[in-house]
Formats: structure tokens, C-alpha cells, sequence
């Protein structure tokens, strides 16, 4: 049985927050533009004692969100916040409660979050505090996804010494229960007619508009959710993949410049460079955080990239290399350099995958990347093949669900080696950092996506892994024509890699005498040869184009890529104060001047969020030891320094892991095990799991391959899971073989698979494999992706027999497709 590690919170985290605690309430309004979204959020705060308090309260924001607007409502007065150079507005803040005004703060408090300080909040009184910030929301499976974050995940700390960059960043505090909660509702402009508004988290009431097929309101189904995981809602109408270009509108051109967004979804023909030796590398997080199933109780993250990996490993190109590492505290490579893509490798690393658990610690991210990187591709395409000369082509898959408190390190180390290593990441599970998943894809010059709990895998990794094998428009450029760019983010010198079939986005800040209508030229090379892209210039009109989404979001867009690109503070600052945006150089602050002034001593108090996943202790300097998930070992007891943030109180681990078992699982046999740190990682004490009731045989899930490694005894046909079946059974080279196996994995007898053949068809295995192409399309269309590449490299093996054309090919798997 697995140990119920959400249980550990009992011990880590307060039961019950402290009584005192001022928070009352959040609402979000959010305003949905194709995808951009204005998002406001009221927080609502009550000083219950008979003092005056400073409230302190750091919550989640999309890290690449511009915060362009802070309101105070105090009492019966309403106070704009003003921006300032971040120092200055500490200086004013502190000034005001120094002299009993009342005050409020807003400021970045790292990556994808912010602080809010409330000051000198009188006893038994009220207060709102409305922040507005505009992001730009991605495209994800044909729709448009809105998040709203409600907390954050702890950053594991580790042992290395931190950036400033990365120090600097201010931590939450945390309650595992909280009296707070969340409303929340949604108004949805499209520049289509919509066909859906949906969402994975919550229950939704969608209100749509008679008169306008292109709007819909949208609201919690529910007054009010637990601010404990965030909320995604998805919308999809007709016209998603055509160009949109917003611009804002004259009312908001008061400081000289205009807002402009376009948006397009570039196309051109599938091609491969076949001098280019392809490497692909996955580098999994199997901390003990990823052994969490998540509120919902769904599977754990460990077992979705398990499932995924499997299925990676047979859509993998014939002849490529490639190789898997393991990270926690430590990391595992299955092969000590990337192996050739063979029969061999294929079984030896589908066993090893079959083992994965989230058995290794912490979230040391850093080593095993600098490991990976290191690495000569010249010198490892020698060793393989014998030759030199060889062009190379590494690409690397990331998937994590971790938070980590050295992200800005991680990413510098990824940019430093993107010029021969290409980085995908993918964030699994609740709660995944944005600014470390979006920030290392950026950084790698590749592409990023979320997978939360409950939905499916499968089919985001390998739509990534096709691009991946995909040739991307390079050395691109973007003519403005008669338009006069002031900035422009992606920033000029940085402009980021065009994904076939991909959404992509440029915004820009007009200078005031520039025209709005025109024509934008994208250019690049695909594989050296020359491609232009020609979009025109004519603003989509609403009825709500009035707001200052663009302003706030085209000059964030362009702070990023400064900051990216390193240095530029004084430019970040000046653009941070010229169009009100918040940054890591200027900050909100707003002062209630009172003529009846408090004194006393002033409270101050944290308000805690609800925590994502089990407590992450880590061995930093300032937070004691390391959180692994397995508890079948020895717990080894460390004190946690006295300035730990908590005090730990360490159980013995359960009786039947006294046999003297190791506190780490050795490595698989073949498998090369590294230390990122000299600390052994330790086990915390598991608490009991409530007892469930035995499932019927109907509730049982089928077996994927996530359960294989811990399985008893292994079914004779493998997984039970149709695709799952299938894709184990697939040779390397891309054939399925006609056996007992295959015949039950496609619900046939053998000999009814034999005596369907056609009779031009001379070699069995082609009949075979089309009988599996065939079952996949009818049995399991609805993974249509996911089976994509599987698909086509079978396809390819079959035009090489007997020298089938493609047409013949696919005319024997629409005659095979009639048996199903």
C-alpha cells in the first residue's frame, strides 16, 4: 500500500490557522479577450483584535502577469496606489505607519507571486484591497486556458548557495486549513463564436448571450471554493487558429505610446534534416513530492510520466540516441551516455521505466542538468558510430511537478548550452512553478506545458515530442512596415524559435505618431531555405477594447526579455514607472493620511495559504533536512538549525521497515546513480491512512504501465490499457509481430488475423501491423495524438516492404480498419 503522504501535514503544517488572522474573503473578476485577460482581485480584511495590525499576505500570480493597478479602500476613503522605485516605496510606507497613517504595499515577492502589506489597520475595522494585473493565456489542446492561481506550491530549498536573485524572493507562510475563500466570475469576449467554456478544477455556471455568440459570462458554480488549487477554465470558439491583432484603443494612448498584440499560428509542410543525428534525453523528477495523487486523488505524477514515458520510448525515431535520468537528492541515469535506439535499449529501458518511483528526496534540479549538458555531443557520435563530423541535434524533456528556490540558476545554466541543447519542460501535477517550467522552455529556445492533476498526459508530451523532431523556423525576424515600434518583445536580439502549427505571439509598443493599420512580415530560414509570413494589420474591435490590458501587457513582455537578457535595470525601472507596471524595480504604494493617528505598538500578522502537496523540507541552510516519500526505510534524525521557519516533530517510521532496510532504494541493474549533495536524503515519519473499502471488480482500474513496477505478478499480455497494450508491443523499428500477444492486445484471434489477410500482402507483419494501426484508429481515436508518431513510424516501415506506396498503405489499413 502506498503511504498517504498528505497525512505528513498533520505534523508540518498548523492545523488551525491563528484566530486573529485578518483575511475574510477574495473575489476575481476576470475579463477574457480572445487570450488576453484582465484579471482584478478584491481581497476583503477584518482587524478582529483590539489593536491596529499590519497585515502581511504573499499570494500567486501568473509569473508572466502585469500588475498595472492597486486601490486601497479604507474605511470610507478609496486611495489610488501610486508607483515608485521599490526602495522609495518602502521608504513611504514606513514613513506612514511610523507616523500613524494607515498604509498598503504591493510588491513582487519572487517569481509568480505577491506581497501585499496593510498597515496600521485600526481595531474592528475594514478594508479592501483591489489589485489588477493582465496576462496572456496559452492555447492548449484547440482551447484557450485562463488560470487563476489561489496558492503556492513551497519551494524546496537547495544545499548549494543561492543567487541574489533567487534569495531574494519572500516566502509564504502556510496553514492546512484556512477560513478564507474564493469567488469568482468571468466575462468572455472571443473573436469567434464559442462553442465551449469548461473547466477541469471546478463546478462552472456559464450564462451565454442570446444576442452574441462571441460572449458568455461565467461563474463558480458555487458561492465560494477553497483557495487550495488553481482554477482553469478553458473556452473554445471557431476562429482560434486566425490572426488576431488587438490594439488599444486612442483613450488609453496618455503617455505617448499604443498597445499592439498579434497573435497567429504560422504553417509549413512537415520536413527533416537527415544529416542531423538526433539525442533525446528525459530528465524526471522523482522527488517525493511527485508520489502526491493531488486533491482530487487521481494518480500521481510519478505514474503519469511513467505512463508517458512508455510511450515516448515508442514513438522515438529509428536510429536516434537517447537516455533517461532520475533526479531528487541524487540522480540516476539508465545509461552512463546516451545509448543507440535499438531492440536491446528499448527493453532494458522499458524495465527500468517500469520501476520509477518517487523515492529519491528532494528536488535537486541543478546537477543532473549541468550533467546532461556537459556532455559532448561530438564525442559521444564518435563513441557511437565511429565517425567524426557528425552534426548533432540534443533534445532534452524536463518533467516536474517541483517548485525550487534556485530557478533563476537552473535557467541561466539551460541558456548558457542552448545553442547545442534544446529544452522542453513540462509541469505535472498542482501546483508546478510557472517561472521554472515557462522559464527553462524559454531559456532552451523550446516550448512548455502544464499536465495538472486528472488530466491526461499522454497526448501533451507527445505532440511536444513531434516537435521536437520537427525542423523550427529559425533566424527570424519581424518588418514592421509603415508601423513605428518603440519595443518589442520578443526583444529584437532574442527572438524565440517558430513552432509549426504553434501559436505565436509578438507584442510591441507603438510610438504616438505611428499608424495602426499595415502589414507585419515574420521571417526565417526552415532548414536554411527562406519562409515569410504576411499578416495584416486590422485591429479586432470589442466593446470592451477601452481597458488597459496592452499597454500594461506589451511593456511587461518587454521588461522579461530585458531582464532575460540580463542587466538593463534602469530601463526595466523607467518602463516599470512609465506605464505603471510593477516589477522587480518598482513597486505599488498607496497612504491614508489620518488626523486621528494610531499608536501603540503595531501586530503584525502573516496570513497563511492552503499548502499543494506535502511539506517540502529541505536541506538548505535554513530549513533542516530533505522530504522523501517512501517510508520502507530507516529514519534518520537530523536537527533542523534553530533558525528553521518550523519546529519538526519526527516519528519513528512504521515497524515494518525495522528489518534493516536501506533508507534509499539501490539503482536498477545498468543504471548509473550520481550524488547531487552530500546529504542523504531522510524520510519523514508517514501518518495512517484512512482504510478504504475494497473495489469491486467493475471500480478496478485497468492496469497501465505505471503499476507495473510494483506489480506482484505481471499480466501474461502487459498492461491492460488498449493504447498502453499496444505501444508495448511495437518493435523499434515501428512493425508489430503477429503473435498470441498482439492478437489479444487488438481483441482477435491469431488465426482470425492470419485468414483476413489479403492476398497481395506477402509478409505477414505488414497485415499485422496494419491490424494494429487499425484497431488503434477505431478503438481508440479519442487519443488520436497521443498514438500519433507510433502511427507514422509503422506507416514508414511498411512503404520500405516489397515497396509499398503510401497510398497503398494506407488502403490496406482502411481494409483492415473494416474487422473493427
Amino acid at each position: 500500500m502506498r503511504p498517504n503522504v498528505w497525512g505528513l501535514l498533520n505534523g508540518l503544517y498548523p492545523n488551525k490557522p491563528p484566530d486573529d488572522i485578518p483575511l475574510i474573503g477574495v473575489k476575481a473578476s476576470c475579463l477574457l479577450l480572445n487570450t488576453l485577460a484582465e484579471v482584478t482581485i478584491t481581497q476583503r480584511y477584518k482587524n478582529n483584535s483590539s489593536n491596529p495590525i499590519e497585515a502581511i499576505y504573499v499570494f500567486p500570480v501568473d509569473d508572466e502577469a502585469a500588475v498595472n493597478g492597486f486601490t486601497a479602500h479604507l474605511g470610507q476613503r478609496t486611495v489610488r496606489g501610486v508607483i515608485r522605485e521599490k526602495e522609495k516605496a518602502k521608504q513611504e510606507y514606513k514613513a506612514a505607519l511610523d507616523e500613524g497613517h494607515g498604509a498598503a504595499l504591493l510588491e513582487t515577492a519572487g517569481p509568480g507571486s505577491l506581497s501585499v502589506r496593510l498597515g496600521n489597520l485600526a481595531a474592528g475595522c475594514e478594508a479592501e484591497i483591489c489589485i489588477v494585473y493582465s496576462t496572456l493565456c496559452p492555447v492548449e489542446d484547440n482551447a484557450i486556458v485562463l488560470k487563476v492561481p489561489t496558492t503556492i506550491k513551497e519551494r524546496y530549498m537547495p544545499s548549494a548557495p543561492l543567487q541574489a536573485s533567487d534569495a531574494a524572493s519572500e516566502q509564504p507562510a502556510y496553514s492546512s486549513s484556512v477560513a478564507y475563500g474564493l469567488s469568482l466570475d468571468v466575462d468572455i469576449y472571443m473573436s469567434g463564436k464559442i462553442s465551449n467554456v469548461s473547466s477541469s478544477t471546478h463546478p462552472l455556471s456559464v450564462s451565454n448571450d442570446p444576442d452574441d455568440g462571441s460572449h458568455c459570462q461565467a461563474k463558480l458554480g458555487v458561492e465560494k471554493v477553497a483557495m487550495d488549487g488553481d482554477v482553469i477554465i478553458r473556452v473554445k470558439h471557431s476562429d482560434l487558429h486566425k490572426p488576431v491583432v488587438f490594439l488599444s484603443s486612442q483613450a488609453d494612448v496618455d503617455n505617448g505610446s499604443a498597445g499592439l498584440m498579434l497573435s497567429f499560428v504560422p504553417e509549413f509542410e512537415e520536413a527533416s534534416d537527415s544529416s542531423e543525428q538526433l539525442e533525446f534525453v528525459f530528465l524526471i523528477d522523482r522527488s517525493g513530492s511527485m508520489g502526491w495523487s493531488g486533491n482530487s486523488g487521481k494518480s500521481r505524477p510519478i505514474d503519469q510520466c511513467r505512463d508517458a514515458l512508455q510511450l515516448f520510448l515508442r514513438s522515438l525515431p529509428e536510429g536516434c540516441l537517447f537516455n533517461i535520468v532520475g533526479f531528487g537528492s541524487r540522480f540516476e541515469k539508465l545509461f552512463s551516455s546516451s545509448r543507440l535506439y535499438d531492440s536491446t535499449s528499448l527493453e532494458e529501458a522499458t524495465r527500468h521505466v517500469a520501476s520509477l518511483d518517487s523515492n529519491m528526496g528532494g528536488t535537486e534540479i541543478l546537477a543532473p542538468l549541468k550533467s546532461i549538458l556537459s556532455e559532448s555531443s561530438t564525442s559521444l557520435l564518435e563513441k557511437v558510430f565511429g565517425k567524426s563530423g557528425m552534426k548533432s541535434s540534443r533534445k532534452l524533456f524536463l518533467l516536474t511537478d517541483g517548485a525550487v528556490g534556485n530557478t533563476q540558476q537552473v535557467i541561466q545554466t539551460v541558456k548558457e548550452h542552448a545553442g547545442n541543447t534544446q529544452v522542453f519542460t513540462f509541469g505535472v501535477g498542482d501546483g508546478a512553478a510557472s517561472d521554472l517550467v515557462n522559464g527553462v522552455a524559454r531559456a532552451g529556445r523550446g516550448e512548455s506545458c502544464f499536465i495538472r492533476h486528472g488530466e491526461a498526459i499522454d497526448e501533451k508530451v507527445i505532440t511536444q515530442l513531434g516537435k521536437a523532431m520537427q525542423p523550427v523556423l529559425e533566424d527570424v525576424a519581424i518588418d514592421w512596415g509603415v508601423l513605428e515600434v518603440d519595443e518589442q518583445s520578443p526583444l529584437k536580439i532574442n527572438l524565440a524559435p517558430v513552432f509549426n502549427n504553434t501559436p505565436y505571439t509578438v507584442f510591441a509598443l507603438l510610438s504616438k505618431a505611428s499608424q495602426h493599420q499595415g502589414q507585419v512580415v515574420l521571417s526565417g530560414k526552415l532548414l536554411g531555405k527562406e519562409q515569410r509570413f504576411t499578416v495584416d494589420v486590422t485591429p479586432w474591435t470589442t466593446t470592451r477594447t477601452d481597458c488597459r490590458i496592452l499597454h500594461s501587457l506589451a511593456a511587461k513582455q518587454v521588461i522579461r526579455g530585458l531582464q532575460e537578457a540580463g542587466g538593463a535595470s534602469k530601463k526595466v525601472l523607467d518602463l516599470s514607472l512609465r506605464f505603471e507596471v510593477a516589477s522587480s524595480e518598482a513597486s505599488f504604494v498607496a497612504v491614508e493620511e489620518r488626523e486621528e493617528r494610531e499608536d501603540g505598538v503595531l501586530k503584525t500578522i502573516k496570513v497563511p495559504l492552503s499548502p499543494i502537496g506535502p511539506s517540502v523540507v529541505t536541506p538548505g541552510p535554513m530549513l533542516g533536512p530533505i522530504f522523501s516519500s517512501s517510508c520502507c526505510c530507516r529514519c534518520t534524525r537530523r536537527a533542523a538549525p534553530p533558525c528553521a521557519s518550523r519546529v519538526l516533530r519526527l516519528r519513528s517510521c512504521s515497524q515494518s521497515s525495522s528489518k534493516g532496510s536501506s533508507s534509499r532504494k539501490s539503482a536498477p541493474t545498468g543504471s548509473v546513480s550520481t550524488e547531487s549533495s552530500e546529504m542523504e536524503p531522510m524520510a519523514m515519519a508517514m501518518s495512517s491512512a484512512p482504510k478504504k473499502k475494497a473495489m469491486s471488480q467493475d471500480e478496478a482500474p485497468r492496469m497501465t504501465f505505471a503499476e507495473l513496477g510494483a506489480a506482484a505478478e505481471l499480466p501474461a499480455g502487459g498492461p491492460t490499457d488498449p493504447l498502453q497494450a499496444l505501444a508495448s508491443l511495437q518493435d523499434v523499428s515501428g512493425y508489430w509481430q503477429l503473435n498470441e500477444r498482439l492478437a489479444q492486445a487488438v481483441q482477435m484471434s491469431k488465426d482470425a488475423i492470419m485468414t483476413s489477410r489479403p492476398s497481395d500482402v506477402t509478409i505477414e507483419s505488414v497485415w499485422s501491423t496494419a491490424i494494429a494501426i487499425a484497431f488503434l484508429q477505431r478503438k481508440c481515436g479519442e487519443k488520436r495524438v497521443a498514438f500519433s508518431l507510433m502511427e507514422k513510424k509503422a506507416k514508414m516501415w511498411m512503404a520500405k516492404q516489397d515497396g509499398m506506396s503510401s497510398e497503398k498503405v494506407d488502403d490496406l489499413i482502411t481494409c483492415a480498419c473494416k474487422l473493427f
